[in-house]
């Protein structure tokens, strides 16, 4: 048996956490550079607004006063995320991180009952220590898993936010419910072919043919009617899935014709790229680059181009990762352009443990790595921005245009105990941005 925890609204219901007057309000966040509406709060879909909306575009759909539109913070989804992921693998089994916010795992229990009352409590836990609501739907499969969460996260009349599909009677009946488009693995473009030969629902899907779904897919369209008929098709991975590439971007909040500024940029992504990397307990060997100028702008010539190095030897270092991407930049880079885009992508990644030294270098890698750590070790305790590369100390011009940050709460200095390092009986005395006060918790 296997469930899906979702969050509901989960951007917007992060914001909450942390500025309760926005309950009960439509509550809109916005992507990088304030560009278009990548989460929305249950009262601003109502209004019509519907997901990717540019933002200037909201004014369309309702009176602009009504909406509150907000700049996305991420670093603080991230940490509500972890918070959440850890409270579920400490009751879950074999726990699956899909998403920022959704994740897939285990049930330990073959009675119903005894589910139900353990993702009750698992819900009512995770609203008591971080929060963000939680909706839970669990399943013989993942397939129907995540139905079953998307029907809990509709029912308003479903207080317990937990939803079952364990009935093959029940089962058929959410099914001809279902839209073709809300099933998992369901595509635009199958959603298309199956759509134009009257396939509309997860209940006339099942009813196909497997040789029709071969021929207008392939073997995964087959297993997600397979996993809606019940049938386990997909087994739950491991949370550690090592990446075949890590990609680290941002689209500026304004064009650049500054060549420093665009390398300031490459450095600063480069090292996030490698921060990652020693994260995951590997190393690289090729580095990307990619420029990309403005095409909207009819007034400027456009420019776009990519490079490729690859290192002598497998690396997580920042310092070496960001050597080799300033070199590709230098390859790519021409005067007399205006750009609005950059990033840098490490790929050939290997697990530390299958790495071999170079021979003529090893020293040098081995100090390195040490050299790493220590940083890693500093930045963990004290923020991860304390020690960096030297032109990353600012985002200067590249920085994303966001103009629609809430007022800092004073919440967000504090923390819920989940922090093993906060858990600490010692109080820790906690000073007020604007010195107001100082207070002990």
């Amino acid at each position: 048996m296997y469930a899906l925890a979702d969050c509901n609204n989960f951007f917007v219901s992060c914001e909450r956490v942390f500025n309760p007057s926005l309950n009960g309000k439509p509550v809109v966040v916005l992507s990088g550079n304030d560009g278009c509406v990548i989460a929305r709060s249950n009262e601003a879909k109502a209004l019509g607004i519907p997901m990717g909306c540019p933002a200037f575009q909201v004014k369309n759909y309702t009176n602009p006063g009504n909406v509150i539109m907000l700049s996305a913070r991420h670093i603080v989804y991230r940490d509500l995320s972890n918070r959440i992921m850890r409270i579920l693998g400490e009751m879950a089994l074999n726990l699956e991180v899909y998403s920022v916010d959704e994740a897939f795992f285990a049930l330990p229990y073959e009675d119903i009952e005894q589910n139900h009352k353990l993702l009750t409590s698992l819900v009512k836990k995770i609203q008591k220590y971080v929060g963000v609501p939680v909706s839970i739907g669990f399943a013989p499969t993942r397939t129907l898993a995540k139905i079953a969460s998307h029907v809990a996260k509709k029912d308003k009349n479903n207080a317990e936010r937990v939803k079952g599909l364990t009935n093959i009677d029940e089962i058929n009946q959410v099914l001809s419910q279902i839209k073709i488009d809300d099933v998992w693995g369901i595509g635009r473009r199958l959603n298309a072919k199956l759509l134009s030969c009257g396939i509309d629902t997860a209940g006339k899907f099942i009813m196909l043919p497997q040789s029709y779904l071969q021929r207008i897919g392939n073997i995964n369209l087959v297993r997600t009617q397979q996993e809606l008929k019940g049938i386990d098709c997909i087994s739950i991975s491991s949370v550690n899935i090592a990446h075949k590439s890590i990609m680290n971007s941002r689209t500026f909040g304004h064009v650049i014709t500054k060549k420093q500024d665009i390398a300031d940029a490459i450095i600063s992504f480069a090292q996030s790229c490698a921060r990652q990397l020693r994260q995951e307990g590997s190393a690289a060997q090729v580095v990307t680059v990619y420029i990309r100028g403005d095409h909207f702008r009819q007034d400027l010539p456009f420019y776009s181009n990519s490079c490729s190095v690859r290192l002598p030897s497998h690396s997580a270092s920042a310092m070496d990762i960001a050597k080799h991407a300033l070199l590709a930049f230098n390859n790519i880079y021409r005067d007399n352009f205006a750009y609005r885009k950059a990033g840098v992508m490490v790929s050939d990644i290997k697990n530390d443990d299958e790495l071999q030294l170079d021979l003529f270098n090893g020293e040098n890698d081995v100090r390195q790595a040490k050299l790493m750590t220590a940083i890693d070790k500093i930045n963990n305790r004290y923020g991860k921005k304390q020690i960096v590369l030297a032109p990353t100390l600012t985002r200067g011009d590249w920085a994303p245009q966001q103009n629609h940050f809430a007022p800092l709460s004073k919440t967000l200095h504090f923390y819920t105990g989940m922090n093993p390092r906060y858990t600490s009986r010692t109080p820790i005395t906690v000073k007020y941005e604007n010195n107001e006060e100082e207070s002990e918790c």
